[in-house]
């Protein structure tokens, strides 16, 4: 071989250092996007990592907790907020109604899920999205008030309700001269109701079709198309200083709202009023504009 020849790259040659450059090539490139993946930031809500809700945990039907895990059409609701987001949240605390607010505004809770109505008073103080669902305020009874079928069936009976809710002043407001009995939770109402000492319960609609389920054997009911005051419209509260992250999470519930898994979702948690209310979806889903106007803001839109 001459000299010549020993100084020229041989076709193989010329190949061979090609390849191996493509080769460190694309390793550079691969760690390289592997350092970028590693690096990119985790999901955020609310500016968290990791979100902490807080929800009832003694309301068959919407969110009921026993020995088993946590039950109802909120929970599922929670749960598709939760793969939607792709944000880790905590174990839910529980929560009772007198304290929701307060639990936002003292930062121990970053979301609050429990039959939580919007008001303008509390919108001063938190943001909420929703509604999701759309109820009116009825009654249970159990023996003792089989009797009751219209409001002036109320006239004189003892009426149960409990801290934090709209519905002493809805009573009031039917000047029937109702003895209403206010005490901490709805669990202690149903248990006067069960026991007899009380004539009816009287809250949301939503929730009683769930007790009138979980007693069915007991023969607890609610009463049919005896409502009184207001709509309520559930919302899921959250703290104020987030409106970007609030008006995301409102056009999901309105997808949500609007969809087959929100039937499917009130199909499987309450029977009862599905059965009782064969038109159900008319007046309990809400419209988008209603979703509209009472999410994060200040107060409610016309």
């Amino acid at each position: 071989m001459t000299d010549d020849e020993r100084g020229r790259s041989t076709p193989v040659k010329r190949w061979k250092t090609r390849r191996t450059a493509l080769t460190a090539a694309c390793l550079s490139l691969t760690l390289v996007a592997f350092g970028c993946a590693k690096d990119e930031a985790a999901p955020e809500f609310m500016g968290r990592t990791r979100i902490s809700p807080a929800m009832h945990n003694d309301m068959p039907g919407l969110s009921y907790k026993t020995r088993y895990p946590h039950s109802g059409f909120e929970v599922q609701l929670l749960q598709r907020i939760k793969e939607w987001l792709k944000v880790p949240m905590t174990g839910t605390s529980d929560v009772r109604s007198q304290d929701r607010v307060q639990l936002l505004t003292d930062g121990t809770a970053d979301m609050v899920l429990s039959a939580f109505s919007i008001t303008t008073d509390r919108m001063k103080k938190i943001d909420f999205v929703g509604p999701y669902v759309t109820t009116r305020q009825g009654f249970l009874v159990g023996g003792k008030g089989a009797r009751i079928v219209t409001r002036d069936d109320l006239r004189g009976t003892t009426v149960c309700t409990w801290e934090g809710t709209t519905s002493v002043e809805a009573l009031k407001e039917l000047h029937l001269g109702i003895d209403p009995l206010v005490l901490q939770d709805v669990a202690g109402c149903v248990e006067e109701l069960r026991a007899g000492r009380v004539d009816a319960v009287t809250t949301d609609q939503m929730i009683l079709y769930g007790f009138a389920d979980l007693y069915d054997q007991e023969g607890l009911r609610v009463v049919p198309d005896l409502v009184v005051g207001a709509p309520q419209h559930y919302g899921i509260g959250l703290p104020k200083g987030h409106r970007e992250d609030c008006e995301r999470l409102r056009e999901y519930v309105k997808s949500y709202v609007g969809s087959s898994e929100w039937v499917d979702d009130i199909r499987s948690s309450l029977p009862k009023l599905v059965v009782a209310e064969p038109e159900w979806t008319n007046s309990y889903r809400p419209s988008d504009a209603a979703i509209d106007g009472r999410s994060c803001r200040d107060r409610p839109s016309p």
